[in-house]
């Protein structure tokens, strides 16, 4: 049969036999990878494709836009690519799950992305069986033509169907096919890779060794207001209050020099010039800003010195032009003299723990951890005695395995834990406890009744006491049940985000979406074109 072609219905599933033999190097040649795509796993479920009648320039007529390229090949979305197919699955899919059609440019993107992303990992896969010397025989095409629904009539090959059918359309089919081939070649094999024995059996040993801990939880938001206010006081800078009026601009120094000049000679007003020129949010204000913390203002200036003329200004007095963080030029009005700060107003009070949140954390879980330490010294025998003179209430999770990471599995939809986890569910103070080396550590290190070291545990700060050391039924049953179902799933993750993140890939897509795709009210039955 010659090699020729027209288009396979869409989702049409193609078997895999009889690989050519010569190209074949070993019984796993996929092994070197090591890692398992599931295209499926890279798309949000929960969104949906909207037709893309606002694109700017058209998508009709056939044609296509290059969202950068894999290992030097383009990734184009166009009439009749891979790309398009998928965004027209995606599109199926979704309003096939009844989801409902809104806000047009973020579903628009989360689904182009989606089918971006699908594109990527289906030219890697192409290259990496195209790199391991894999090639389809001309039989098994032949084949695999003649099977395909598109000649089929009353379940036999028709010739006629065949020869009516154009060179180019054949083609396309035959390469189609050839693809899919390669494609689930390099799933059959990859989907072979399961975790040996000796990993399996070292997993499932580390359900054996269990712990039951006593602990209390000191919250980081214990740190007292009086301690905040000092702090303030001694930082007080950062929080003048300041009254500025603003206009941004996104060209050059000079064209903002030269703006500020006319404001200054008054031959434009500040409220109107921000109105018609400022790029800002305060624009349709007039530029007015209203009272500011000196902190937010000079995080939003490139030189933070710089930011020390605007405290300095007096009421109707101009700033220089100063450039901003995001790279633009602004220059500020006064609408009034800087007023030293309060700490005895409770609003400022909350508005420096906030900043002490972000910005220097490590001074509230000094002061709690200096707090909790005599906890720590407590013999085990007195420690719940301890917490009491504090006023802390005594809890008890476990027993818990060393579970690193509370690994779980998705089965079905539904996640199901390998092990039983630390208990943070019910325990906010718990949380991070399952990826906190220090928590792990002094757990599994420690002899029951003795007592840790202060632990920062996120927003808290814990001190517990190894209530019991034990050891769990035997955990190998549902280990050798679930465990290959979280390696290879783990493994999808990881090669996907490889193929994501991988130097030969060029990813373009943002910019190209941004430039072409804007909202516009969906055309109802249109798809994405």
């Amino acid at each position: 049969m010659a090699s020729q072609t027209p288009k396979t219905p869409a989702g049409h599933p193609v078997k895999t036999e009889s690989f050519d033999q010569s190209k074949k190097t070993g019984k796993n040649r996929f092994a070197y990878i090591g890692t398992i795509v599931v295209l499926g796993l890279l798309i949000v479920a929960f969104v949906i494709v909207l037709p893309l009648g606002g694109v700017t320039g058209g998508m009709g007529g056939g044609q296509s836009l290059d969202f950068g390229s894999y290992a030097g090949k383009s990734i184009v979305y166009g009439q009749g690519t891979y790309f398009a197919s998928q965004v027209q699955a995606i599109n199926d899919q979704l309003h096939q799950q009844g989801l409902n059609e809104s806000n047009y440019q973020f579903f628009a993107y989360q689904v182009y992305r989606g089918a971006f992303e699908r594109t990527v990992v289906h030219m890697a896969i192409l290259d990496a069986v195209q790199k391991a010397g894999i090639s389809i025989s001309g039989k098994l095409l032949d084949q695999k033509m003649a099977e395909n629904p598109a000649f089929q009539e009353n379940g036999k090959f028709s010739i006629q169907r065949y020869n009516s059918t154009s060179l180019s359309e054949k083609l396309d089919l035959r390469n189609q096919i050839r693809d899919d081939l390669l494609t689930q070649e390099y799933y059959a094999s990859t989907l072979t890779l399961a975790p040996s024995s000796k990993e399996t059996a070292f997993i499932a040993s580390m359900a054996k060794d269990t712990r039951t801990i006593e602990y209390v939880g000191l919250p980081l938001s214990s740190y007292p207001d009086t301690e905040v206010a000092a702090w303030g006081a001694a930082n007080s800078g950062l929080f003048r209050r300041l009254s500025l009026s603003r206009i941004t601009l996104d060209g050059s120094q000079s064209d903002a020099e030269a703006l500020l000049k006319q404001i200054q000679g008054k031959t434009v007003s500040f409220d109107q010039a921000a109105k018609d020129r400022s790029k800002d949010q305060y624009a349709s204000k007039g530029g007015v800003m209203g009272p500011m913390y000196f902190n937010e203002i000079a995080s939003d200036l490139s030189d933070k010195a710089a930011a020390e003329k605007l405290a300095s200004l007096k009421k109707g007095e101009f700033s220089p032009v100063l450039k901003t963080a995001t790279g633009g030029y602004a220059f500020f009005l006064a609408d009034d003299d800087a007023q030293a700060p309060n700490f005895a107003d409770p609003i400022l009070v909350q508005a420096v723990r906030d900043y002490m949140n972000r910005f220097d954390k490590g001074t509230i879980e000094n002061w709690v951890v200096a707090k909790a330490k005599p906890l720590s010294s407590a013999p085990g025998a007195t420690f719940e005695a301890a917490c009491r003179r504090q006023g802390l209430k005594l809890k008890t999770d476990g027993p818990f395995p060393l579970n690193y990471g509370d690994l779980q599995v998705t089965i079905y939809g539904q996640k199901v834990p390998l092990f039983n986890p630390v208990n943070a569910s019910d325990a906010s103070e718990l949380a991070g406890a399952s990826t906190n080396d220090k928590f792990l550590l002094d757990a599994f290190s420690l002899a029951p009744g003795s007592v840790s070291e202060p632990i920062v545990l996120g927003d808290n700060v814990i001190v517990m006491k190894i209530k019991e050391a034990g050891s769990s039924l035997d955990a190998s049953g549902s280990v050798d049940l679930y465990y290959p179902y979280f390696y290879r799933q783990k493994l999808t993750t990881d090669v996907a985000n490889a193929f994501l993140q991988s130097p030969r890939l060029k990813d373009n897509f943002a910019p190209v979406f941004f430039k072409y795709f804007q909202p516009k009210t969906p055309t109802p039955g249109a798809v994405g074109s």
